[in-house]
């Protein structure tokens, strides 16, 4: 029976053939960071605009956040979501607060009407054939395609208070790529109670 003996040089060789191995090997790329960056946010005055995200358990429906931290706000309660997603929710049930959100063109997205850049707002509420069934939610999301670069606004407005007490706890969450964001605001009748707004650009 024939013995292999290493020579220094096979073992030399059989090393370079160790160390040249995890050359070969597939490591994975770094995730890819959020493309969609958010700068020069704006909010009215006294408005809080939060972006952490603190896990809370499951998703919990018609409350305008992100509960699981994913990145979707109310995901699995019947809502549309896209890249760019705005929700806004309210538990007075007699309110009617506007959720309304402008593209970069300053077009106006409406209920089953996209704005040329693709914002189309799912639901008004609430609605006198009660669709909403008393969980009041508004919801603006991008229908296709990626979100035109430019300035966006977005204003929650009351309405109406039909009854309801004045003021009106109103949640916005929004979400820009896969950053959410969420401010609270209150709203009230009357110049510059009945409305509060953020601006951001792409």
């Amino acid at each position: 029976m024939r013995r292999h003996v290493l020579t220094p040089r096979s073992l030399l060789a059989a090393l370079a053939l160790v160390l040249a191995a995890p050359a070969c090997l597939e490591v994975p790329a770094p995730p890819a960071k959020d493309a969609l960056k958010v700068v020069d946010v704006k909010a009215s005055e006294g408005v809080v605009l939060e972006t952490a995200c603190t896990p809370t358990g499951i998703e919990t429906c018609f409350d305008a956040r992100d509960d699981n931290c994913n990145g979707v706000i109310d995901e699995g309660c019947g809502l549309h979501t896209g890249i760019l997603q705005f929700v806004i929710a309210w538990e007075a049930a007699e309110a009617d607060v506007d959720l309304n959100v402008y593209d970069v063109g300053g077009e106006l997205a409406r209920v089953g009407e996209p704005t040329s850049t693709g914002l189309v707002k799912d639901r008004d509420c609430p609605q006198s054939e009660n669709e909403c069934q008393g969980q009041n939610v508004e919801n603006v999301y991008l229908a296709e395609g990626d979100p035109k670069r430019g300035r966006y606004r977005v204003v929650i407005r009351l309405d109406k208070l039909n009854g309801a007490a004045a003021p009106v706890r109103v949640r916005l969450g929004a979400r820009v790529g896969q950053r959410p964001f969420s401010m609270v605001v209150e709203l009230a009748p009357g110049a510059g109670t009945e409305e509060k707004s953020f601006e951001f650009t792409l």
